[in-house]
């Protein structure tokens, strides 16, 4: 079981407090170190700033993506809104919180399942924007650029936070990590550079993968990956990790 267990949580640091509570709930002990930064991206697109509304599908991949959307448009109501596709449940409840009608949610919560629900309700030349970080992956636009006519909006940025990496190593070094957490494949990418040339023995820690894309970037740093849910959520990843302990004991 997961009680007592110390789990890294490499989130943004904004958006660790929903991971550490879902810990705390099972009894382990959330250690927060954030391994990337987010925020609102530094350039504005003044076009799709007055645009963005005049498009037949905007797209949000992420709960990032509509924090810094909002952040972007301020106050402006438009007549209408566009039809809405997300990837996710919780991007789906950020916007209905925000009184957004979502009209289209997959089944799987990744990019590739939401590209394949999107194509058949896209009319020709549908003109769709993307609003996305500057590292998300390029799915969605390969996917339905054949079809119809894709924009994307970069409204935030992630970046590494170096000032993490001395205290991940110490806690590596001394084994005072029981698990990590990934919950995007950028906190993957952040940890892999900051383990790389150090000293680090991974072998007694146990590593938990929010999804399939971040668990394909963790094995392609040759990071092993021990948990993987078929829900792609915060609490299904805890829950697995749960069992995953009391399978070990």
């Amino acid at each position: 079981m997961l009680r007592g267990k110390r789990v890294l949580v490499t989130r943004e640091k904004a958006q660790a407090k929903a991971l550490s509570q879902t810990l705390e709930r099972y009894g382990a002990i959330p250690v927060e170190l954030p391994l990337i930064r987010i925020v609102r991206a530094k350039q504005t697109d003044q076009q799709l700033l007055h645009k963005w509304h005049t498009f037949d599908w905007i797209v949000f991949t992420s709960q990032n993506g509509v924090k810094y959307f909002f952040e972007q448009i301020g106050e402006m109501k438009p007549p209408t809104w566009p039809k809405v596709a997300v990837v996710g449940e919780k991007t789906a409840q950020a916007l209905q919180k925000r009184n957004v009608v979502v009209d289209l949610i997959p089944n799987e919560f990744v990019a590739e399942s939401l590209a394949e629900a999107l194509k058949p309700l896209l009319s020709a030349n549908a003109r769709v924007l993307l609003v996305k970080g500057n590292l998300a992956r390029d799915t969605l636009r390969e996917q339905l650029s054949n079809i119809a006519n894709v924009t994307d909006w970069i409204v935030y940025e992630t970046t590494y936070n170096e000032e993490a990496k001395p205290k991940l190593i110490h806690f590596l070094q001394q084994r005072m990590i029981d698990a990590i957490t990934f919950t995007s494949s950028s906190t993957v990418h952040s940890f892999a550079q900051a383990i790389a040339g150090e000293n680090v023995d991974l072998s007694f820690v146990t590593i938990a993968c929010i999804g399939p894309i971040t668990k394909q970037t963790a094995l392609q740093f040759g990071l092993p990956v021990h948990v993987c849910p078929h829900t792609y959520t915060i609490d299904e990843m805890v829950e697995q990790l749960h069992q995953y302990f009391s399978r070990s004991e």
